[in-house]
């Protein structure tokens, strides 16, 4: 069994392989999801640039809200900072309270800056009117781990969710696989990594470590 150190380490190393995928996902899908791919691949971009991780919660400019916000909406994406987006998210929710998207990416955004009670407030918003949300349900379950430190029951059911309604995404399996090892299941842990790999394109960067722990993984 791995220690807990290892698994949280792999859940981050997922994390940010899971967001590159799920961009790839996204701009394959077309048709409903291009308006999610757009603002999907502004928040990768803030995600790859490091923007707000290394300058840590800037304010917004001191002016009232509305002028700041037309500031926000008159610039390009990529120069958004995480409270820009914030408030550019908060305010399409606004415009559209029926729509998920808008509080997914708050989630996606909350949980890129480390703030991952938030994301979860956010990604359960979006599930509430979008059951079904399979990226939101991933989202769901990779905020409860930050928050409890583990792959927690609560986690689990939500990518097991996930899993449910997409059988070719390799993500949620993963996840399950690192619950396994850290309840000591080494037989389990070495068929959701199956389950994982199997699903893994060949050129998935996880598929090395889910082919070798899917082969080692029960050993003691």
């Amino acid at each position: 069994m791995l220690n807990q150190l290892f698994v949280l380490l792999a859940a981050a190393i997922l994390t940010l392989a899971a967001a590159i995928w799920a961009l790839r996902a996204y701009r394959n899908g077309g048709g409903k999801n291009a308006r999610a791919s757009a603002l999907f691949a502004g928040v990768v971009g803030l995600v790859a640039f490091g923007t707000y991780l290394a300058l840590g919660r800037p304010d917004l400019p001191d002016a009232p809200y509305a002028a700041r916000l037309a500031d926000i909406k008159s610039r390009e994406a990529s120069t958004y900072t995480g409270e820009e987006w914030i408030a550019y998210l908060g305010d399409a929710a606004k415009a559209a309270p029926d729509d998920p998207i808008p509080h997914f990416m708050l989630g996606q955004v909350y949980y890129a800056n480390r703030r991952p009670e938030e994301a979860a407030r956010a990604f359960d918003a979006a599930l509430r009117r979008a059951p079904t949300f399979a990226p939101a349900l991933m989202g769901l379950g990779r905020a409860l781990t930050a928050i409890q430190g583990m792959v927690s029951p609560e986690a689990i059911a939500a990518f097991q969710q996930a899993a449910a309604l997409d059988d070719a995404d390799p993500t949620p399996w993963l996840y399950q696989a690192m619950a396994a090892m850290e309840a000591g299941d080494g037989a389990a842990a070495q068929r959701l990594w199956g389950e994982a790999y199997r699903r893994m394109s060949e050129d998935d960067p996880r598929r090395e470590m889910a082919l070798r722990m899917s082969q080692t993984a029960g050993e003691e």
